[in-house]
């Protein structure tokens, strides 16, 4: 009986014995064998007739099972879990990537090659749907060199710069090397702002309508009335009554008139003088208001105060100029009251240049975030800027050392509190640097960290951030060449002082 005809008895034999269990194992068997046997004589058959020489595989032997000598020998099996424990919890795996568009900031650690942001490209993709952003880090963790380095490399790229108030005046050289004008406000600096500028006129509104002369006139008497009643409310220190908002209505408008008549631009000295004309009005209450308006403003072409918002502006601010700033370093040891009156004055002031929709894109730095929140009408100007950031190109960043300084604002369930919180909420990039363990806390609750995003803030490096854009999160190292280390130092003072101390005590 040949190969083929033994195997179609075996096959007969196999369907004879199918409903027997013990009969099928055996039919089975004779099936395997014969298989078996048909494959060793194929093999036979086309052997050929030399044999190849071993392959030697290296010091470590030849490839054989379990050797672990090369991939064809290791078997792979599948473990079941969830997305995001394989993304946070097992190594070699790459984060999620914003992608090659915008401008290199650094490195994402994370294992997704080089981090670039650009606000604007990041808001026409739809990754971010607020333009503003929120800086938190402790002293000396590099929260200024990012904001400094983000600029810089934004203004290179086409974009311009504003820094409303330079507090320590760290600003002054970067917008310098920038080819940008510093706008210099203190005691003796001989130079004057008026808050009562109407600003750079826009050739739209935004809404994209064309403005009319009337619309501009209204949106300049708007941003003037808004700025006295913010003094007025800074310097009494309360909120001001029905009768007062009216008299400083009237005496606007008063001064209004009167800087037209003599072909000039109105300034605190013209409303003044309105309010001193009707201290003599007939009605009580309208001459008492006027009388306290009066010697309220008078504080500001007095004192610490005189000969900076007394007149004509003297500065000038060129709006095609790339970057500008107001250093106000030299109001270092000034009454509170004098420095949130030229905050107010330099903020309104620069909000009235750069708040036009025909303007360009401009990112605009809050440096000192904390001593603006705690202030209410620079906490206002800022929450109404957020919301119309995207109406005129601009890009707000706010740093702070940590979120607890939110809470400066005002006390819990307060106005201010909740328009600090705002800010928060429409940031929709949020950078945190290391923090302590006492605001470690806070932040998490505040920021909805995860576990792994609060662990990692406990020992971030100097200059690596958590970067967090909606619902994805980066630890990026931001990286500076030799000249942004030189121009961004901020403890140069420091080390200055540190090494000249030491040379003294060597001498000595």
């Amino acid at each position: 009986m040949n190969l083929r005809n033994q195997h179609r008895h075996r096959v007969e034999v196999f369907d004879f014995y199918e409903a027997n269990r013990a009969g099928r194992r055996a039919a089975i068997t004779s099936v395997r064998q014969v298989l078996k046997d048909l494959k060793a004589a194929q093999h036979q058959s086309t052997q050929a007739p030399t044999e190849f020489p071993k392959r030697a595989w290296g010091p470590g032997g030849e490839r054989r099972p379990k050797s672990l000598h090369g991939t064809g020998m290791l078997r792979t099996r599948g473990v079941p879990t969830t997305a995001h424990t394989g993304a946070t919890a097992y190594p070699y795996v790459a984060g999620t990537s914003l992608g090659a568009d915008g401008l290199y900031i650094g490195r994402d650690l994370n294992g997704g090659g080089a981090f670039c942001f650009d606000p604007w490209q990041l808001y026409e993709r739809g990754v971010i749907s607020g333009m503003s952003m929120i800086l938190f880090g402790q002293v000396g963790m590099g929260k200024s060199s990012l904001a400094k380095s983000l600029a810089v490399r934004l203004v290179l790229a086409g974009r311009k710069l504003s820094v409303a108030s330079d507090r320590k005046g760290e600003w002054t050289k970067v917008v310098r090397a920038l080819g940008g004008s510093v706008i210099q406000v203190g005691p003796g600096m001989g130079t004057r702002i008026n808050p009562l500028d109407p600003g750079t006129r826009p050739a739209r509104t935004a809404q994209g309508e064309p403005l009319t002369d009337e619309g501009w006139a209204l949106m300049v008497r708007t941003r003037r009335m808004a700025i006295l009643v913010t003094l007025a409310k800074i310097l009494t220190n309360r909120e001001l009554s029905p009768a007062e908002h009216h008299v400083l209505s009237l005496a606007l408008d008063t001064g209004v008139d009167g800087a037209t008549t003599r072909a000039g631009t109105v300034v605190i000295p013209d409303v003044i003088a309105a309010l001193e004309a009707d201290k003599t009005h007939p009605d009580r209450l309208v001459a008492e208001a006027c009388s306290v308006m009066a010697m309220t403003l008078h504080r500001m072409t007095t004192g610490d105060l005189a000969g900076m918002f007394d007149g004509e502006t003297t500065a000038h601010f060129a709006a095609d100029a790339p970057a500008t700033s107001i250093d106000t370093s030299a109001l270092q040891g000034a009454s509170p009251e004098a420095i949130r009156v030229v905050n107010a004055c330099s903020g309104a002031w620069t909000e009235a240049m750069v708040t036009t929709s025909d303007g360009g894109q401009r990112l605009v730095i809050y440096e000192e975030g904390w001593d603006n929140i705690s202030s209410e009408a620079d906490l206002r100007r800022m929450v109404e800027g957020w919301k119309l950031a995207r109406a005129y190109g601009i890009f707000n960043v706010l740093i702070l050392h940590k979120v607890s300084d939110l809470d400066m604002a005002g006390d819990r369930g307060s106005k201010m509190a909740a328009m600090a919180k705002s800010l928060l909420a429409d940031a929709d990039v949020k950078v945190i640097y290391r923090q302590d363990a006492s605001a470690l806390r806070v932040t998490t609750d505040e920021l909805e960290l995860s576990d792994r995003e609060r662990s990692l803030l406990k020992y971030l490096d100097e200059g690596v951030g958590l970067w967090r854009l909606g619902g994805s999160s980066f630890q990026v190292k931001n990286d500076l060449d030799r000249v942004e280390l030189g121009l961004f130092n901020t403890d140069q003072r420091l080390t200055t002082t540190t090494a000249t101390t030491s040379a003294r005590e060597a001498r000595a």
